[in-house]
């Protein structure tokens, strides 16, 4: 990273339906809404384009929500209006999309508005689990996306897969793994199903965990994703992604490696100047807020030395390749002694962490641990 490189991350709230395990902040698609969110985003746009100045733009997310029920003619609007900032020629552009609302003139769309990624939520290929997750499409029909994205000149493919579902069993699990081999995807984020607050499935998650395989069960799944992946070309490079021929998700790794961005849109997260804050999480206070030249600001925070360290370390430590202790140390400052003397008893005592030269890396039983190994360095 360069001091200049930043991300620009911008949250489309709209959602056919609300799937029932989802926490993110959706809305219902409705045109009014629509309208109303456009004119919200150039404000915001306008209100946060002094801090652009001098800064190089190397990834642009759209995500949701379902950035694909979006207008075209408005996420034309909002392209064009990025697009004229300092955009990298080689950034990454990545929408996200749901594979029933994928047809001819919406990748042609996508394509003109100089989109090269696109990250589907495919989720399973089992049509009784993705009735299960309340999923609008078919494992046919993500098949058939996926296909069409790829013959349409998107050649950077990326799909969410998930596992621990209800009535998943190791068999259905691998032929959703099998189905990988014959699609034209370089990216992907396998992720383990979560009761979230506020979700249906946390309201029926007492009756929900009887139907989910066993700890027993779901460790040997995730070891055959694991396994499965590298046999078919696809270098797990971070916690919960992987990847073939290092299309690594430039976005995401950001995330990671504590690159500066901001997010647009409601409920949407923003990291500038070591300051974390997130913009409301209600479609109208946002869109007020705006309209009075306010900065739609909910939540913010800015943790104080060492903290700020120890959370950065944590985040990058998700990175197969671990940590630099040396170059992070140039770039945000000494870690302190007691901090390394707890690196230190992951290693030895706990076999969580592993060290080659100033490399600091989780090893595979830390990967499996590292909600664990965060608490303890946090």
């Amino acid at each position: 990273m360069t001091g200049n490189q930043i991300s620009l991350y911008i949250h489309i709230p709209f959602c056919s339906k609300k799937c029932p395990y989802c926490h993110f902040f959706v809305i219902p698609d409705k045109e009014s809404f629509q309208r109303k969110f456009l004119v919200a985003f150039l404000q915001e746009w306008q209100l946060k384009s002094p801090l652009l100045k001098d800064k190089q733009i190397i990834s642009i997310y759209f995500g949701g929500g379902t950035p694909t029920r979006l207008s075209l003619a408005y996420l034309t609007k909002m392209v064009a209006v990025i697009l004229s900032s300092k955009v990298a020629a080689n950034c990454e552009m990545t929408i996200e999309a749901n594979p029933e609302d994928i047809n001819p003139e919406l990748l042609q769309t996508l394509k003109d508005l100089s989109f090269n990624r696109i990250s589907f939520g495919a989720q399973s290929f089992n049509d009784n689990e993705l009735i299960s997750l309340g999923r609008g499409h078919t494992a046919k029909q993500s098949i058939n996306a996926i296909q069409a994205a790829y013959l349409a000149g998107f050649d950077n493919l990326s799909i969410d897969l998930m596992f621990e579902l209800p009535n998943q069993t190791p068999s259905s699990w691998r032929k959703t793994l099998n189905q990988l081999r014959d699609l034209p995807i370089k990216h992907l984020s396998l992720y383990n199903l979560t009761f979230e607050q506020h979700t249906v499935f946390h309201q029926k998650k007492q009756q929900l965990q009887k139907l989910v395989p066993s700890p027993e069960e779901c460790l040997p799944m995730l070891q055959e994703a694991v396994e499965s992946l590298k046999e078919m070309g696809f270098e797990r490079y971070e916690i919960s992604a992987f990847a073939k021929s290092k299309a690594y998700s430039l976005h995401n790794t950001g995330y990671w490696l504590g690159r500066p961005f901001l997010g647009y849109g409601p409920s949407a997260f923003n990291y500038w100047e070591k300051r974390r804050f997130s913009n409301l999480s209600h479609f109208n206070q946002y869109c007020n807020f705006l309209e009075a030249q306010q900065d739609p600001v909910g939540f913010s925070e800015q943790l104080a030395f060492p903290h700020n360290l120890y959370e950065l370390f944590v985040i990058q430590l998700r990175l197969c390749e671990g940590v630099n202790i040396v170059a992070f140390e140039q770039m945000h400052g000494p870690l302190p002694g007691d901090f390394l003397e707890i690196c230190e008893r992951l290693i030895v005592k706990e076999k969580w962490l592993s060290r080659d030269k100033d490399r600091l890396f989780l090893t595979d039983k830390g990967m499996l641990f590292y909600d664990s190994v965060a608490a303890e360095l946090i």
